[in-house]
């Protein structure tokens, strides 16, 4: 039992999910520590290394593309998308940025497959540095949510195949 001062602890048990990573190679000083720790926490956390794919994008605007794509595939529990995005002299970021996270979010919810939003949308350099470890806490996202979702096909399916059964007896009754 859990409390309202502390929630549950989540179910991080890996073996037998695929795993698909989306990655921008643009700031990849960024984005490429941040896949390297994605992975050795996957690999940690029971997932099997041939079953972490990855792919890469040119940068985060083409993220949601490649997401949709590799969903699309019908092989992945869970996607991770992995993008950094810095302020400039313009307002570019934020079209980026916002692109990114709209266009991700939509690709998620469109396809029940969760997918991880880990662009990092920083104000300098530093703060991109600073969060390079969300790699990791992308990929125990990703397991979390595989395994959440899993749970919830299941039990809709458990509800289905009961109220099925209602069905089929209450039409034998009426005979």
């Amino acid at each position: 039992m859990w409390t309202l001062a502390q929630p549950p602890a989540p179910d991080l048990r890996g073996t037998g999910l695929t795993i698909g990573i989306v990655v921008a190679r643009y700031n990849w000083h960024i984005t490429g520590a941040m896949l390297q720790l994605a992975q050795q926490t996957l690999i940690r956390l029971g997932v099997a290394p041939e079953e972490i794919h990855v792919i890469f994008t040119p940068g985060s605007y083409e993220l949601a593309t490649a997401a949709q794509t590799m969903i699309g595939s019908g092989q992945y529990h869970a996607l991770i998308c992995f993008g950094c995005v810095m302020k400039g002299e313009t307002r570019h970021d934020v079209i980026v940025s916002d692109a990114a996270a709209h266009g991700i979010q939509t690709v998620a919810l469109n396809t029940q497959v969760p997918i991880i939003f880990g662009v990092t949308c920083a104000e300098n350099q530093l703060q991109a540095e600073a969060r390079i470890g969300r790699g990791a806490e992308c990929a125990e996202a990703a397991v979390e949510m595989a395994l959440s979702m899993q749970t919830l096909k299941m039990q809709k399916k458990s509800h289905e195949k009961r109220a099925g059964e209602n069905s089929c007896s209450q039409e034998s009754l009426k005979k």
